[in-house]
């Protein structure tokens, strides 16, 4: 399995590493907070910076998330910022809220030399580019049936996240700040990574072989042992 990497995320690092988040339509702000949060709190206990970061749109203008929440972005696509990392922040329904622009602009990205990722369902949209031909890729279990369905040549799991060679993709809610942390770790060492999740009231940062679902021993923890039995295998299977 390959190990969490980031281009250009180093300790020798010469500026810091700059990361763009495309903001799809109704996009899930926790997704988004969770992978933004772990960067702003390394540079705060790193006491360098050690992350920046920019909120992109297609035009520049606002657009709200799925909270209703409305981010002022730092540029549209055509703002050429300065990027070593673009990730894009998808939604529920997120074959809805792409645009052939969008799918143009992440493949002249991709050409640019930029890592690219995706957070919740932000891996759907990379596929549509055939960016994720070939590779396996991490989605919210709610779409892997579709990305797998209607784009073959992608390696879909059930993982929380993936990190393989240029391309790093996740499940949503709260997963991103698990990969984040994991990056962290990798690029400026695990204590800083364990501090950040000290910070955030984590018991554990988990790893990209943590799967996204929960368990049912878990989920079904009042339900009878056997009832409990027969849905682990059913999953299993």
């Amino acid at each position: 399995m390959n190990e969490p990497t980031i281009t250009g995320s180093t300790k020798q690092s010469v500026h810091p590493t700059r990361f763009g988040f495309l903001l799809l339509p109704n996009y899930t702000m926790i997704s988004l907070a969770s992978a933004v949060e772990p960067l702003r709190m390394a540079n705060q206990l790193s006491g360098r910076i050690l992350y920046s970061w920019f909120w992109i749109t297609e035009d520049g203008e606002a657009v709200a998330a799925s909270d209703g929440i409305r981010v002022l972005p730092d540029g549209s696509m055509d703002a050429a910022l300065p990027l070593d990392v673009l990730i894009v922040v998808g939604r529920i329904d997120v074959d809805q809220s792409y645009s052939r622009r969008q799918i143009e602009w992440l493949r002249f990205v991709d050409q640019r030399g930029v890592q690219l990722g995706g957070i919740c369902t932000g891996a759907l949209v990379l596929a549509h580019a055939q960016l994720l031909d070939g590779r396996e890729c991490s989605v919210h279990w709610e779409s892997m049936v579709l990305l797998q369905e209607s784009h073959p040549k992608v390696q879909c799991n059930s993982r929380l996240f993936t990190v393989q060679g240029n391309r790093i993709t996740c499940t949503g809610g709260t997963a991103p700040l698990d990969m984040m942390l994991n990056i962290i770790g990798k690029a400026h060492g695990k204590a800083l990574a364990h501090s950040i999740s000290e910070m955030f009231i984590l018991d554990r940062i988990r790893d990209q072989t943590d799967n996204q679902r929960i368990q049912p021993r878990y989920s079904l923890s009042v339900a009878p042992p056997k009832l409990v039995e027969a849905t682990t295998l059913m999953e299993a299977n």
